[in-house]
């Protein structure tokens, strides 16, 4: 295993600032918008690669958000796998929508 050593330049703390920010929020448009502009201001202040972006504790934070808001399990990870798979091939499916 590797390991990354992360300089606290400016675009980091204000990513890790609203990565913060995001773990109360509920409106997953606006936290993956927030989390796009992140990466891309890290990348560039550090000239990340998809490796170092990918295992960023930012970027965690953000998808453990994520899977929080969608009641990711494995159970629903596989539902979702397949479904995308029937829709591609044209097929309608009935997915379960979970309340927040």
């Amino acid at each position: 295993m590797t390991k990354q050593f992360i300089h606290p330049d400016d675009a980091t703390r204000q990513a890790a600032k609203y990565a913060q920010l995001v773990q109360n929020g509920v409106n997953l448009r606006a936290i993956v918008a927030q989390m796009l502009r992140d990466i891309d201001a890290m990348r560039q202040a550090q000239n990340l690669d998809g490796n170092a972006i990918s295992n960023h504790p930012v970027i965690l934070a953000y998808v453990s958000k994520l899977a929080s808001l969608t009641r990711l399990s494995t159970e629903r990870e596989v539902a979702a796998l397949e479904a995308i798979e029937r829709l591609a091939n044209g097929d309608a499916v009935e997915s379960e929508v979970i309340q927040l």
